[in-house]
């Protein structure tokens, strides 16, 4: 206000809102945010393509710079066959599928790639399996080490054998409900999914102390393998496009990402389902102690302590038993589908499996109705190399699982190149079991006899370098109760007097 005449004067502050405003419109701005991303992202294909520590490795220019590649590959369900083609079109033995990982398919290198103390990537806790830490996706050795441990001692074949009786039930009532439902009417059925059925009672009872009625019911009880599915396809996506997921869940959109009971289907569905079991045996403790005679898996990790006496913490345990399914259940499912595609596109092998398994139950020294593992394992050695074979070239988990090149180990040197520090480096099963410099030049072919030449000898190097339980000491806790279950269940489908097999000839699909 000028004191002298009384008016007022309206000064105008100039700042950065007066002389940008009438730029800050909605089209400026979306063009703004996508030339920065333009920018960023062409900064990520020079620096990844030409400056990266992987800039000399062999693969493809689009997977090379994003991770949306083999996410998309991944999608499209081609993405080992995709690896496949590319290592041979490039004629190399190491295959850069992303910005910053390395597939190297050779078996000969797993003992360098899946060490003792090798590190998991964050590929494992994305947090797709839900909030818990399993020792499936622990990343430290050490923290990996003390939990199996804690929860080892059960799985062991020593522990699993007590439940055989209990197997030994449930596979007699998937005979039967396969005679009664196809073979006495003559008609078709989906062996990988009545394999599962089998598989999925078999967990549910060594794991929770009951089975639950995928055989009796003949169905897929509440869609639990059909939402485990769909559990799987996001956990290979999220996975892979871990750095990001990682940025996403530190933002508000990160509930949306972590797998929670509040999900309606996938993983969601899964921990409804184990919550459900928890509380279940939450209050059997409760109300009246354990059944002395309990032996499941769930029990054991309820009485789990620790050299201080600690127990497992819920979330542990809840991710354990959701372990118990996604890879104790489905998986073996899985091989016992293949095995017998294996077998009915290969008549020769079949018979041949067959007149082994008749001439062993003739001679007594196979127990009926069903055998115990440990007597075909030692008196079927044609039956045990027709199920190595089937594991060898359909493992259940042809999975990447990178692991991290370490500064405080040894160097990795692969193929005479080393490997720089902070990479991820994986192998596949698929590929690995299928290396010619183990299994031979047919190594893609199904046959059985492998396991047998040199009296013997060439299994035992089959067997060193088999990974489809995994390798090393992060293999499959379950490997044991997985060959108790395919030393019998296959067994018994292919055996005459306890399950006609004309109804398996013909076509087979899986």
């Amino acid at each position: 206000m000028d004191a002298l005449n009384g008016t007022t004067k309206i000064v105008e502050i100039d700042s950065p809102v007066s002389r940008f405003g009438p730029y800050l419109t909605g089209p400026n701005l979306a063009g703004g945010l996508a030339i920065a991303f333009l920018v960023q992202f062409i900064y990520q294909i020079v620096y990844y393509r030409y400056f990266h520590p992987l800039k000399d490795f062999d693969g493809p220019f689009w997977g090379s710079v994003t991770r949306l590649w083999h996410t998309y590959q991944n999608i499209r369900g081609i993405e080992l066959e995709t690896y496949d083609r590319l290592l041979k079109e490039k004629n190399t033995n190491i295959l850069r599928i992303s910005p910053t990982e390395l597939l190297i398919p050779s078996a000969l290198s797993l003992p360098q790639i899946y060490h003792r103390q090798a590190v998991k990537t964050k590929w494992y806790v994305t947090g797709a399996l839900g909030p818990g830490e399993s020792v499936f996706n622990m990343q430290q050795h050490s923290h990996h080490a003390h939990f199996r441990r804690l929860i080892a001692g059960p799985y062991s074949m020593s522990k699993m054998v007590k439940n055989e009786p209990l197997i030994d039930d449930i596979i007699i009532a998937w005979i039967r409900k396969l005679n009664d439902m196809f073979a006495q009417q003559d008609k078709a059925f989906d062996m990988s999914r009545w394999a599962t059925f089998a598989a999925f009672d078999v967990i549910s009872l060594v794991g929770f102390g009951e089975a639950f009625g995928f055989v009796d019911t003949a169905t897929d009880v509440d869609d639990l393998i059909e939402e485990l599915h769909k559990g799987f396809f996001y956990f290979g996506i999220v996975g892979r496009m871990y750095p990001f997921v990682e940025f996403i869940k530190k933002t508000w959109l990160g509930r949306f990402l972590v797998s929670s009971e509040k999900d309606k289907g996938g993983m969601g569905f899964l921990i409804r389902w184990t919550n459900r079991i928890m509380k279940a045996r939450q209050k059997e403790l409760a109300e009246g102690g354990k059944d002395k005679g309990r032996v499941d898996l769930l029990q054991s990790f309820y009485e789990a302590r620790d050299a201080q006496g600690q127990p497992l913490t819920e979330d542990h345990i809840r991710a354990e038993c959701m372990l118990l399914f996604t890879a104790g259940a489905d998986t073996t499912g899985t091989t016992m589908g293949a095995m017998m595609a294996y077998l009915l596109s290969n008549p020769t092998v079949y018979a041949k499996m067959v007149a082994e398994i008749d001439a062993a139950f003739e001679s007594g020294v196979l127990s009926t109705p069903v055998p115990a593992a440990s007597e075909v394992s030692k008196n079927c050695p044609y039956y045990v190399a027709c199920v190595k074979e089937s594991l060898r070239l359909c493992p259940s988990a042809p999975n990447i699982f990178p692991r991290l090149v370490q500064a405080d180990h040894a160097p990795l040197v692969i193929d005479g190149k080393t490997i720089p520090v902070g990479t991820e480096v994986t192998s596949t099963a698929y590929m690995a079991n299928r290396d010619p410099a183990v299994y031979g030049k047919d190594a893609n072919e199904f046959r059985p006899e492998r396991w047998l030449e040199n009296n013997g000898e060439a299994g035992k190097v089959f067997d060193k370098y088999l990974a489809t339980f995994g390798y090393g000491t992060r293999s499959c806790l379950g490997k044991d109760l997985a060959m108790i279950e395919l030393m019998k269940t296959p067994l018994m489908v292919s055996n005459p007097d306890s399950c006609p097999v004309s109804y398996l000839s013909g076509p087979f699909h899986y």
